[in-house]
């Protein structure tokens, strides 16, 4: 053989030639997915999906958490609720026994001394002003304010003046009734002009007359229209037209999940008030735990979240399938089983675009919140926020916390001074042949994000239907405060940054995953410890793989 020859390249016998394949995988834009074969699990899934929150296109991470107020006791918030009348818009939260209006930083005492911190509100305005009530689940004398600011008890007991001393007339009831005095009343709420109120532990419902904010109440008697047993629980608006109107139905659900529909404007007239329907559901998770959304009423139950317009219509069996729940009913019941004595809430925050769901009590460090996307119902995780329950102050919102603290959502990089780790686990994948043994050679992320996100992700896969997520990666640097309006340092950011500009698609170039197993699960990490809010959205991932074989 010539010298030369040795050096010319020969063919590889195609036997033992390397076989390697690329695969694109999207974002998870469907969230956790949890009620599909994991062997022949659909694109855009993923099995974990924490602190990522789905969006139409993708995955985003969500921003940190920092303290607006401290209430004195440092006992879990247990419930929270909203005033807004024009630019007053004040903000409340309760723990065990004691009510603070928390607007400010510095929260101010309402109410002391009340049996229970679980608070039901409904907001009504007449001639007289915009005024809210509240009522607690342990039946203490109602609450009631013109102004959001002073708030006085409703106890008509003893000798009272003819007057509240906000003017307007004490809420009272029959003589001799358990409601006599303004006491044992559960939870307010608003329909077709009239305030509703539910008697503690009974099956009995009262209200006031048209526009009127006091004065005597009058008895809607509900155990002959139940079957189940139990006591009212709640009452709510249901609408087939996602507003006020003449199609509104009146919905008093008990305790065991026994829904009762009613229609019309006068309780006290036969001829316009009528039963529609009685409907069975599983037992809600507390008086507060639904939620009005497009009109619709969904319900939080043991089973899942039920939406009302899929209970009228279908059997127990159908319903299954038409709960928002459903992808993640395995995690939904395992909750339910270990946090059922807590009061759980919902909150709909348009401009996260996002339904936020309480998931109370856990040990510290494993505590956080469920969240499903408004468009597509996909589900999350949150951990990091130990969400109690929910607060609104104009477009932003709070939550209550176990350690008596109420913190804003989605400021900054950080959870309350502390970094947090965002962890993707997507779902999956055989790579078209389920029964080979895949080597994973290498992956590369492709991201939309800022040009001042410096965020380091790390990339891992897990394999064989057994996760396994490897430690979090180190942060990145601080790329330090925004520079949009509100966020920058004066004098030193610069104000004409184009901040609404479409960020730039970044990638992480190909990245060693050294896995061989028959199924792979992509794993993506990211640790967020910066001042500003993180602006990163995955896009997708892109795999080399090579077959080897199948075992026998």
């Amino acid at each position: 053989m010539a010298r030369y020859a040795a050096f010319r390249r020969q063919p590889v016998d195609p036997q033992v030639a390397a076989q390697l394949r690329a695969v694109t995988l999207p974002a998870p834009t469907r969230g956790i997915i949890q009620n599909e074969n994991e062997a022949y699990m659909q694109p855009g899934g993923c099995l974990v999906c924490d602190n990522w929150a789905p969006t139409l296109r993708g995955v985003k991470l969500r921003g940190g958490c920092i303290r607006h107020c401290v209430l004195p006791e440092t006992t879990p918030i247990i419930s929270g609720f909203e005033y807004v009348s024009g630019n007053n818009q004040r903000m409340y939260a309760a723990n065990a026994h004691k009510l603070y209006d928390v607007t400010a930083a510095t929260p101010v005492l309402v109410k002391d001394s009340y049996n229970s911190g679980n608070y039901a509100a409904a907001q009504y305005t007449n001639a007289g002003g915009d005024w809210i009530l509240v009522a607690n689940d342990a039946g203490d004398p109602v609450l009631r304010s013109k102004d959001g600011v002073v708030w006085y008890p409703l106890d008509a007991s003893g000798t009272p003046p003819a007057t509240a001393p906000d003017g307007s007339s004490w809420i009272t009831g029959p003589a001799g009734s358990a409601v006599q005095y303004g006491h044992n009343l559960s939870y307010v709420w608003k329909y077709r002009n009239h305030l509703f109120f539910i008697e503690r532990s009974s099956m009995n419902a009262w209200y006031l007359d048209i526009d009127a904010v006091g004065g005597l109440l009058k008895l809607i008697p509900l155990s002959g229209s139940a079957s189940g047993g139990g006591h009212l629980l709640f009452g709510a608006v249901w609408s087939l037209d996602a507003g006020d109107g003449a199609d509104d139905k009146c919905v008093f659900v008990t305790d065991l999940g026994e829904v009762l529909v009613f229609t019309g404007s006068n309780p006290s007239d036969a001829a316009n008030w009528r039963q529609e329907g009685r409907y069975a559901i599983s037992p809600p998770l507390g008086m507060n735990a639904h939620i009005n959304v497009g009109g619709d009423l969904l319900i939080l139950t043991v089973d899942g979240i039920i939406p009302i317009s899929q209970a009228v219509d279908k059997s127990a069996g159908q319903l299954e399938l038409a709960m928002l729940t459903r992808t993640i009913k395995p995690m939904w019941r395992a909750e339910v089983a270990a946090k059922r004595a807590w009061a759980w809430s919902a909150e709909k925050w348009d401009d996260f675009g996002a339904i936020f769901v309480t998931t109370p009590g856990g040990i510290p460090g494993k505590r956080y919140c469920l969240l499903a996307n408004n468009a597509t119902g996909a589900w999350a995780r949150f951990p990091g926020w130990d969400a109690t329950c929910f607060m609104r102050l104009r477009s932003e919102m709070f939550f209550g916390t176990q350690g008596g603290v109420v913190m804003q959502a989605n400021v900054g990089g950080k959870d309350d001074g502390a970094l947090y780790t965002a962890t993707l686990v997507g779902g999956w994948e055989t790579f078209g042949t389920p029964a080979s043994q895949i080597v994973w050679h290498q992956a590369r992320a492709v991201f939309r994000a800022s040009g001042a996100q410096p965020f380091a992700p790390q990339l891992s896969a897990t394999v064989d239907y057994a996760i396994k997520i490897p430690p979090a990666p180190s942060a990145g640097p601080d790329p330090g405060p925004g520079e949009g309006w509100d966020e920058g340092t004066w004098d030193v950011a610069h104000w004409d940054a184009d901040s609404d500009a479409e960020p730039p698609i970044r990638n992480t170039l190909w990245v060693s995953i050294g896995k061989t197993g028959f199924a792979h699960a992509p794993i993506i990490q990211v640790t967020v410890a910066q001042q500003r809010t993180p602006d990163v959205e995955l896009i997708a991932l892109t795999a080399t793989y090579e077959p080897a074989g199948v075992n026998v």
